[in-house]
This record gives C-alpha cells, structure tokens and sequence, in this order.
C-alpha cells in the first residue's frame, strides 16, 4: 500500500464525504461569488477544501458574514471540521487616476511622481502612498502593473514634490493598477485602519487564522497578536505571516520565531524579486519552516488556468507537485475558486496531484534533536518513536488525543507514511488542525475519559467510515494519566479485533 492511501473498501467517488477522511497536504480556497452556495460550498468541502479563504481586500461584513454561517452549517452536517482564514489586506499601493485612463510608458523617456498632479499631462503620476516621493532614493526601482512596466528613480526635485523616473521596461499603465517598490524601506505600517476594523470583526465571529500581509520584520507579527490579544476574543486565531516582500525574507528567522504559520505569497513576491528567483525562494522558506515546525502555504496562481479552463496546463500540474513534495503543509487556490467557472472540479484535480506527489515526500524530517522547537523533548521523542515502529508495525492509523494540538505538530512534522487521527473535544482546536500536514481530526468528549473510550470511538469511527477493519493496526500516543496530567510519555498499540 503506498503512503496514505485508502484500502479500496474505502474509496468512493466525487460526491461521497467519506472519500476525504484521512488527508495529508491540506486545500486552501478563496471565497467569492463562484462559490458562496450552501451547495458549492459542499461540494467544495467533500473534494477536499479544509480552510476557506476570506480575502478581505473584496468583500463587505455582511456578505461575508453570510458565507460564513453556511460554512459553519455544512461543515456541522458533514461532521468535518472546516477552518476559515481571514486575509487582512494591507498597505496596498496603487497609481492614482491618470488622464484618459492610461498611457504608454516608452522605454528611455521620462515620467514624473509628483504629491499633486498640476496639469492634465498623464506622465505626471500620482498613487495612493503619500510618502512615496519622501521613501525612494536614486536608484530605486518603481514597478507598475504587477511588474511588467519598470521604472528607475533618476532624479527628485528640490521641493521635494516630486521625483523622475526612467521607464526602463516599457508597457501601459492604467489608473489604480497596483505600485511595488522592491527594497525600498517603506514608512508605511503594515496594519492599516481598514485591517484593524478587518481584524476586529474576524475575531468577533471567531475566524481561525488570520494572514497579514505586507510583512517586513517580526515586529510586524508581535504588533498583530498584540491587537489580537487587546480585544480578548474567545478564539484565538493561528497567525499565518505572508512573505511577499524582499525584506521578509531577509528578516524570515526572525520572523519564524514569533509567527504561527507562514504563506508563500508568490504573486507579490515575484514582483518584488526577480521572477527567476521565486521558485528557489519557495523552497528555501518551505524548507525552513518545516525545521521549524511551522506549518507552510503556498499560493498564488498554482492552478489558475482552470479559472477558465477545463484542465490545467502540465507546468501548473508541476508546480503543485513539486510544492507538496519540498514540503508545503497547504496549497492555496485564489480566483480558481473566488471566480472561476468549475470551482469545485478545480478542486478536486488540487487533490488529484496532491494525491499522486505525496508520496515522493521526504519522511521522518526534523528527527535530529537540535531542531525540535515547537513541543518539548519528551513529546518529540515519543512522536519519533510513534511514527518509526506504526510504520515497522505497517500500521494503518497514528492516533493521539490532543487539547493543545502540540502532539500533532510534531507528528505532521515527521511527515510519516501512516495516517494521524486527532482526536479533541476543543472545536477551534479541530479546526486549527486543518492547516497541518497530514492530520484529519475528529472531535469527541470521549478523549478526556480513558484509553478504553477513546479505542473504542476510533475503532468504531474507522470501521464506519471504512478505513479500518479486523486486523488492522492503530498505534496510540496518550498520557500516563489519562484524564490529567503529564506530558504525552505514552505509546501503545491496538489491534482492531
């Protein structure tokens, strides 16, 4: 049996729930009017969706506040947690309006940043920040319309109103196309008046993660979960950095070490730096938060021909593969979902390629003891020790009661062959769960009772979803005192009689 899958008593066809049950890299995708249906939102969920996306640079309150009530019911009829990102916009930066509505931007000539356009000349450009002319210096590049027009800051002006550039990638521009300025140390925060009221009303109805863009250096994230912490909310969401900046990726250790989860936000990032650097980049931050047992997206345009399309294009086809096999956690569809024609068949090919890379995924990483950071030695060895003999065993399922969650990082960490089930009594718990790396999580009370309970649930559970039968083995990883205390120094395995 390869890694993961199911025997064929428990395969099933698009459609039927229990197809999904046990699950390894985790789907990611974007709401929008393509699909806010109670039945594209089922639909969604059964193909494989474990975290929808609310990207709050679209959308109102209410609207989304509506979205959500019906993920919330379909996840209750479908006994399986779904989780919900709130995406906070950021700083976004864009042209102002430009007379006509667009002009030509000719490689060598001349345009114009200036505070306060002072006639209807269109290479006299304004945009958004306000600190722009104050922030780029002489050599300083300017990038236009998601990087394909290019400019270099030549010249500013003694009033300090305005600066020249030179186009140096030619191309047309258009009023309110976005502004990048790569290297440039910016002014702005990354926190916005507008990701504050975002922010606040995400925790008010107990959003589990949320992304904040425009990431330049870890005092970005401490800033976050300070606000975070000020208003109190009854859920605490999973911080998830986006790198999309060239100075967060100079920062990233540092970063790594206050951030709950990372997102590779490629769009951005590769205007930022150069588009040829992108896929060595993904893998390095991939690589790194898997050391440090931080849970790792990656997004942006994995599939974004299937917008349209039937089918995906073979590089799109490998990208996903090659982004599950260095080792993402998730994989992240956008306006494939938010907008596009088929969401859900989208999805399910997200999980097709899923399915056949992750075998070819590197097991037993992180085993050295230098890099456990997130759970203590006891759990990390005992983790260690669970996944090396359920695979000796050929053991068919890794079990572990969990109130913190802790226990399953360090197993998804390992990335094992054989299947985790968490089970918890906490629902946010389970739903926080749906970002880590093979881990499918089921909630009961019975996992603050016994070891006899919680056998029985989750032999009874396998056996109606068909993923186990008489004779198969579960590996357990628990507590000496069961309903206590201690940390998780307890290993046993179970036969399913």
């Amino acid at each position: 049996m390869t890694p993961f899958q199911l025997k064929e008593s428990s395969m099933s066809t698009p459609g039927d729930s229990s197809h999904r049950k046990l699950v390894k890299t985790r789907i990611i995708a974007t709401m929008g009017p393509a699909c806010e249906d109670t039945d594209t939102i089922r639909n969604l969920i059964v193909e494989g969706v474990d975290i929808f996306r609310f990207n709050f640079a679209h959308g109102q309150h209410e609207w989304l506040g509506d979205i959500l009530e019906r993920i919330r019911e379909v996840s209750a009829e479908l006994k399986t947690p779904v989780a919900v990102l709130g995406d906070l916009s950021g700083p976004k930066i864009r042209l102002g309006e430009i007379p006509g509505g667009e002009v030509m931007c000719t490689e060598g000539t001349t345009v114009q940043f200036v505070r306060q356009p002072f006639d209807d000349n269109p290479a006299n450009l304004t945009c958004t920040y306000e600190k722009l002319i104050d922030d780029v210096d002489l050599g300083d590049r300017i990038l236009l319309a998601d990087g394909t027009v290019g400019l270099l800051v030549t010249g500013k002006a003694d009033d300090n109103n305005s600066v020249s550039c030179l186009v140096v990638e030619p191309g047309v521009i258009r009023s309110r196309q976005g502004v990048n300025l790569p290297g440039v140390k910016l002014s702005t925060p990354s926190i916005t008046d507008k990701d504050k009221a975002d922010l606040s009303w995400a925790l008010d109805n107990g959003l589990n993660f949320i992304g904040l863009s425009f990431v330049r250096s870890a005092g970005d994230i401490t800033e976050l979960k300070e606000l975070i912490t000020a208003h109190n909310p009854e859920v605490v969401p999973v911080v998830v950095a986006k790198i999309e900046k060239t100075e967060a990726i100079a920062e990233l250790e540092s970063i790594l070490e206050v951030t709950d989860a990372v997102m590779v936000a490629r769009g951005d990032l590769g205007v930022e730096a150069e588009i040829s650097r992108v896929p060595i980049l993904q893998k390095e931050i991939i690589t790194r938060c898997n050391a440090a047992r931080i849970p790792v997206i990656t997004a942006t345009q994995m599939l974004d021909s299937m917008t349209q399309n039937d089918l995906p294009t073979r590089a799109e086809v490998s990208d996903v593969a090659n982004a599950v096999i260095d080792g993402t956690d998730a994989v992240m569809l956008s306006g494939e979902t938010a907008i596009g024609e088929h969401p859900a068949s989208v999805v399910r090919m997200m999980q097709k390629i899923a399915d056949e890379a992750e075998p070819f995924v590197s097991t037993l990483k992180g085993r050295r003891s230098h890099e456990f950071r997130r759970a203590n030695p006891v759990t990390e060895a005992v983790t260690l020790g669970a996944t090396v003999i359920a695979e000796e065993l050929d053991a068919d399922l890794i079990v572990i009661p969990t109130e913190t969650g802790r226990t399953a990082l360090a197993l998804s960490g390992l990335r094992g062959k054989v299947p985790i089930l968490a089970v918890t009594h906490d629902q946010a718990l389970a739903r926080k769960l749906c970002l880590y790396w093979g881990v499918t999580c089921v909630e009961s009370k019975l996992v603050r009772q016994s070891a006899d309970a919680l056998l029985q649930f989750v032999v009874q559970w396998g056996l109606d979803n068909g993923i186990l039968k008489t004779g198969n083995k579960i590996v357990v990883v628990g507590h000496a005192n069961w309903i206590g205390g201690g940390g998780h120094d307890l290993l046993m395995v179970h036969e399913v009689p």
